[in-house]
């Protein structure tokens, strides 16, 4: 599946976030976090949600979301202040 969003597509098929058609890299979590959010646009998606998804289950701290969610925002251009794209809703999720 290929999402498409601004000068964005995010080619689930091949793992692979690509700008204006040039592929732009990104760590495995990172892609599964966008892919996540990508795919759940119409709703929020709770950090636990999101720790369960892309770590498998496996118990991590909510500063191992904060490192995929900074690289996620940077390969779209986004960052916190602005969250153009990914927007956090305090203390429940993206």
């Amino acid at each position: 599946m290929i999402y498409r969003f601004e000068a964005f597509e995010l080619d689930t098929a091949r793992v692979e976030l690509r700008e204006s058609g040039v592929p732009r890299p990104v760590e495995r979590q990172v892609f599964a976090l966008l892919a996540l959010l990508v795919e759940n646009r119409e709703r929020l998606v709770s950090k636990d949600e999101i720790l369960e998804k892309v770590w498998d289950g496996r118990i991590v701290s909510e500063a191992a979301l904060s490192s995929r969610v900074k690289p996620a925002r940077q390969a779209l251009g986004d960052d916190g202040k602005s969250q153009r794209f990914i927007k956090t809703v305090h203390r429940q999720g993206f």
